[in-house]
């Protein structure tokens, strides 16, 4: 296996509840505003980023749904515990450790906050460039002059990591550990540095903030400014001082709306989308991160895009409509940029995950007797036995005017059934009952096994397991699903008990 090699590794460290923050690091550094075309691998060769999210020991629940959700929908957060911020050096370095024998290398690790902006492009070139420093991959570069700087930004070759970890017994108290090397070593300039390592203190490059573009005496020089508060004020830098954007993932760049004539070779036709949202009753708290993390895992197995939404759910409240309605916005907002998608609530989870979406498709096409038949089918949704209706939980739909109308038309309208009846299933259940709409509608009437099963239902090789509650919190249940897939895909002939 050929380990993904980059340019450089960045380390934002951030406290968990600065969910905000991220979001603006992730727009100025990252240009990404939205996961709407997610980065599901970091494939540019550039950059690996990682905001490494400090645990809280209080945090208040609203924030904490927010980050849960910010996870499940970015997939860029490690979670860390520091006590001391002396340590963070360490173990960031730590992470950067694991992360090169885990098979992601990279040349130079840059460790900045969420109060730094930094240059990445002009940070490259100063190291291509430089004619001082003979091995840039023992470089130590950073603002050491007190432990108010020495956090702000740093710049580390690959190999200056482990030969640092190695020499923890320099460390002062309340002095990170590159702090306190490059302090002894100014101290002692006659002994031996440690596996050659070059520290540069260059607080010309790296600076804090003087609150205006016009006191910093040598804007050319800079390559990361620290202690920037103000949110507006990173977004005047980046403009000002013409930082550009780091593309993370080729999917990025190309951001327009699918149509078959211009698909682009770097993003998949087909999304898994599935909810974020967390209720106040946090019944989903812990098991709406694991069941993502299995619809995330299926998609990166067939080269998907996984997109979880939350805020589509939030802002039903200004629509006076219950949360579960944010649905119908997701997928209006979603559907153009895809050919396909595959809904799941946030209690259904892949199964059987070798089975492909586009597998799926042909046995539907095989269903209605065609690929001429199944040309006119937009929406794919199953009627269990026993309903009354079809299930909502579970559907596929396509890209065309004909479901934008439908959505638009069809669903969107019922505010009757905004907090009464079966809510976004029963309007649905009424357009796709409509003789205009109808005739391109796949209902696979009675079938519990196709789409949408039931646990107490499950039949070995059933795609999707819903555990659609008749009462109470689906977390449980959930969380045995899970544990069942793995059991399934590691010991293929074990045993499953029903309900599954």
């Amino acid at each position: 296996m050929t380990c993904p090699h980059y340019k450089i590794a960045l380390f934002i460290f951030s406290q968990m509840e600065q969910v905000d923050k991220r979001m603006l690091m992730r727009e100025e550094l990252f240009g990404i505003t939205d996961n709407l075309i997610p980065c599901m691998k970091q494939d540019t060769t550039e950059i690996f980023y990682r905001f490494l999210a400090n645990k809280s020991k209080k945090i208040d629940m609203s924030i904490l749904h927010s980050y849960t959700a910010e996870k499940m929908e970015f997939n860029d957060i490690i979670e860390i515990d520091i006590q001391h911020s002396d340590d963070l050096h360490h173990y960031l370095l730590e992470n950067a450790k694991s992360l090169q024998e885990e098979c992601t290398t990279f040349d130079h690790l840059v460790i900045i906050d969420t109060f730094t902006m930094i240059n990445l492009e002009k940070i490259k070139n100063k190291i291509s460039t430089s004619t001082l420093v003979t091995d840039t991959q023992k470089l130590v570069w950073g603002s050491f002059n007190s432990n108010r700087t020495e956090n702000m930004a740093v710049i580390i070759g690959a190999s200056a990591i482990q030969p640092i970890l190695d020499n923890l017994k320099f460390k002062l108290n309340h002095t990170s550990i590159l702090s306190s090397l490059y302090l002894y070593h100014k101290k002692y300039p006659n002994k031996k540095i440690p596996s050659d390592l070059i520290f540069i203190n260059d607080p010309i490059s790296i600076i804090e903030w003087p609150n205006t573009i016009t006191s910093i005496e040598c804007a050319d020089c800079v390559v990361a400014i620290g202690h920037i508060y103000q949110d507006v004020e990173i977004k005047q830098i980046k403009n000002e001082l013409n930082i550009p954007t780091t593309l993370p993932c080729n999917a990025r760049s190309d951001l327009k709306m699918y149509s078959k004539e211009t698909a682009s070779k770097f993003r998949p036709n087909v999304a898994v989308v599935t909810s974020s949202f967390l209720y106040k009753d946090n019944c989903m708290l812990e098991a709406g991160f694991l069941s993502a993390k299995n619809k995330r895992e299926y998609a990166e197995m067939h080269g998907y895009a996984f997109v979880s939404r939350s805020a589509e759910f939030a802002q039903q409240l200004y629509h006076d409509r219950k949360p579960v309605w944010g649905k119908i916005d997701a997928i209006e907002k979603l559907l153009p940029y895809y050919e396909w998608l595959i809904w799941l609530d946030m209690d259904a989870i892949f199964v059987n995950r070798s089975l492909t979406v586009e597998r799926f498709l042909e046995m539907c096409e095989e269903k209605v007797g065609g690929k001429e038949e199944f040309e006119k089918i937009n929406i794919i949704v199953a009627r269990p036995i026993n309903d009354k209706m079809i299930n909502a939980g579970v559907f596929l739909i396509k890209n065309s005017a004909w479901t934008r109308d439908l959505l638009r038309r069809g669903i969107q309208p019922r505010y009757d059934f905004s907090y009464t009846g079966s809510l976004e299933q029963e309007a649905m259940r009424d357009a796709i009952r409509h003789p205009y709409w109808r005739k391109n509608v796949l209902n696979l009437e009675y079938d519990d096994h196709s789409l949408n099963t039931f646990p107490d239902r499950y039949v070995r090789g059933d795609f999707i397991v819903h555990y659609a509650p008749i009462g109470g919190c689906p977390a449980a249940p959930v969380l045995r699903g899970l544990s069942n897939v793995k059991v399934l895909e590691e010991f293929p002939n074990a045993e499953i008990s029903i309900p599954f």
